[in-house]
């Protein structure tokens, strides 16, 4: 089993035969489409011939509303269309800790935030009309950084971009929603939203859940303050084109370590 935490592991995994419903043979009885449910099979066996290599992106199942339906069902949708984050290669490194967990490191450590490592995360591959409703990142103790939501006309290499974090901040706070870890403020479309949030990056770890509606309505939430301490804001992405508008990606920022968690796809805009 590939993915032993999803549910269709927990199907077949010999624990439930006596309530999964049989024919006359014995065998089980799936109730998804076929030609979805062998597209799955044909992918988890193709990954389990290549492992541990990853599989490229142009070879992934297309993801229709219908069969990110089942994945989401199954749990599988990290492990078709897994994490994505993209920035400058060059400063920072992604291990996969777990399924659906990423350890994102910057090579060149500094206490200074403005010499931050920044990523975003790429939409379902190549495919762009699935935005993310939901990640969790957790900061390790020391580090400094940011998390939160970036709109753009498009999606670009952010280290070819902007050599500095705190230039990148400068440029988003116009249509963006973030939580800057060091200056404890969340800032948004209207710059600084909410400030003294109950946070020291120096003395413990932050944990911050950010999530969208499916609509214009996104949120920051301190995961371990107590109380909970939670922002919302409407983001309203600008007409680039005609028929063409900005996308909203998630963003990190980091000068250290930060585990992602928890993701997962807003499949309804596919």
């Amino acid at each position: 089993t590939q993915f032993e935490d999803s549910m269709l592991a927990a199907t077949f995994s010999g624990r439930w035969d006596d309530s999964l419903e049989k024919d006359r043979d014995g065998n089980i009885f799936v109730n998804q489409n076929p030609e979805n449910f062998l597209c799955l099979v044909d992918y988890l066996l193709l990954r389990g011939n290549r492992y541990p290599r990853k599989i490229p992106v142009r070879c992934r199942p297309k993801p229709t509303y219908e069969f990110c339906s089942m994945l989401e069902y199954y749990g599988l949708m990290p492990a078709v269309y897994p994490q994505t984050w993209i920035g400058d290669s060059s400063r920072f490194s992604c291990n996969e800790k777990s399924f659906n967990t990423l350890e994102l490191s910057s090579k060149d450590v500094d206490a200074d935030a403005s010499l931050a490592t920044t990523v975003l995360h790429n939409r379902i591959g190549r495919y762009s009309s699935a935005g993310v409703s939901e990640f969790t990142v957790l900061f390790d103790k020391g580090t400094a950084g940011a998390v939160g939501w970036f709109c753009c006309d498009m999606l670009y290499e952010v280290g070819d971009t902007n050599a500095h974090a705190s230039q990148f901040f400068d440029e988003i706070k116009d249509n963006s929603f973030f939580l800057n870890i060091a200056k404890r403020q969340i800032f948004g479309p209207k710059g600084i939203l909410e400030e003294n949030m109950r946070i020291n990056h120096i003395e413990s770890a932050t944990k911050v859940a950010c999530r969208h509606d499916g609509y214009g309505e996104y949120s920051i939430d301190i995961v371990d303050a107590t109380p909970l301490h939670s922002v919302t804001s409407t983001l309203t992405p600008y007409v680039v084109e005609r028929n063409q508008k900005q996308l909203v990606f998630p963003m990190i920022s980091f000068a250290g370590k930060v585990t992602v968690s928890d993701f997962k796809y807003e499949i309804d805009q596919v």
